[in-house]
């Protein structure tokens, strides 16, 4: 018989646990024999995961949604756990739990994003996306480096236009930048004339749009899409440039991206919260920069963009898992080896 599972999804995390053909769904945690979830420590899922500990005595799997997602049993939020297993991305989320004290219910199962990883596509443009750092509200670091980036993809777009400006004074025509561009005279896209150096920035529903001029991808965290809309972006992309090593950069490094994280924003209070002292994701697989060098970097990675490929292989192994691997298979192992744990003891 197959083990009844109760499951609230998050980002399609969990989609693979939710298709498995060896567990069935239902849709009261009171009929179920595991309940899994994507995170016990906030809102509706800490109080599912409190009753059920209190009153349903349900076998419970957290199962790891984003990079780093263990800090939140540590500094400053130290939420317990309160799930019997926690499925961990990788060896560095798995020692953070030992750490807490938490090893007994740790298992490293890789990320359920794995599934998810598309290969690159093949495209002319040199497509440099910025993410910016998702806090409470939008910052200005975010908008000082966006800036900056778009500082330099300004130049590169005015230094084409000097180059072909003799021909653009004879005729003002897209084919002149772009010769797959078919369309007639007098009018140029300016997604022509950067394809050196084209910026795009991906945004949450958390920042201030109208502040990112230019190309833009808005993903809503909260949508079954997300992954799927941040993955499609990085299939065209050739640099990802952030503020802090997350999720979306973990993705990108998957994919054999290079990711520039920029030293101009620093954890510090929210919520009344001391966040400095937290244990902050920092790896060896992405470079770190000033804003001052951003430039010499970004151009860096552009010209040769294998100089970390070791180091990325490396901590994508560490923080997001074994990329040939299947995760989906080994957290239903999970699911079903605690299951079958609470039946033989019943028996």
């Amino acid at each position: 018989m197959k083990p009844k599972i109760y499951v609230r999804n998050f980002n399609g995390i969990l989609d693979g646990i939710i298709d498995s053909d060896e567990l069935e769904r239902v849709d009261d945690p009171r009929n179920a024999d595991c309940i899994v979830l994507w995170q016990d420590v906030r809102g509706e899922f800490a109080e599912l995961a409190k009753i059920n500990k209190k009153y349903l005595h349900k076998p419970l799997v957290v199962v790891q949604h984003g990079a780093g997602g263990t800090r939140d049993y540590g500094h400053p939020e130290n939420f317990p756990l309160l799930a019997d297993k926690f499925c961990c991305w990788g060896p560095a989320d798995y020692e953070r739990l030992v750490k807490f004290g938490y090893g007994d219910r740790a298992v490293i199962t890789g990320s359920t994003l794995i599934n998810q990883i598309r290969p690159l596509n093949k495209h002319p443009e040199k497509n440099i996306v910025f993410c910016p750092v998702v806090t409470h509200h939008e910052e200005p670091s975010n908008l000082i480096v966006f800036y900056e980036l778009k500082k330099i993809e300004l130049d590169y777009s005015q230094k084409n236009i000097i180059k072909h400006k003799s021909e653009l004074e004879e005729t003002w025509k897209p084919s002149i930048f772009n010769p797959e561009n078919e369309l007639g005279e007098n009018t140029i896209p300016y997604i022509d004339i950067n394809r050196t150096f084209r910026l795009i920035a991906k945004l949450t529903t958390l920042h201030d749009k109208s502040l990112y001029l230019g190309s833009v991808c808005e993903t809503d965290v909260n949508s079954s899409a997300h992954i799927e809309g941040c993955i499609r972006l990085l299939t065209y992309t050739d640099v990802v440039v952030g503020m802090v090593e997350s999720t979306f950069q973990m993705l990108a490094m998957a994919m054999g991206i290079p990711v520039i994280i920029c030293k101009e924003w620093e954890f510090k209070n929210y919520a009344g919260k001391d966040y400095t002292g937290c244990d902050h994701i920092k790896t060896s697989g992405v470079t770190y920069c000033d804003l001052k060098n951003l430039r010499e970097v970004v151009e860096g990675e552009l010209e040769n963009p294998k100089k970390l490929e070791k180091e990325r292989k490396e901590t994508v192994l560490r923080e997001f898992g074994d990329i040939y691997s299947d995760p989906d298979t080994e957290v239903v192992k999970v699911i079903k080896e605690l299951v079958n744990s609470k039946t033989n003891v019943q028996t």
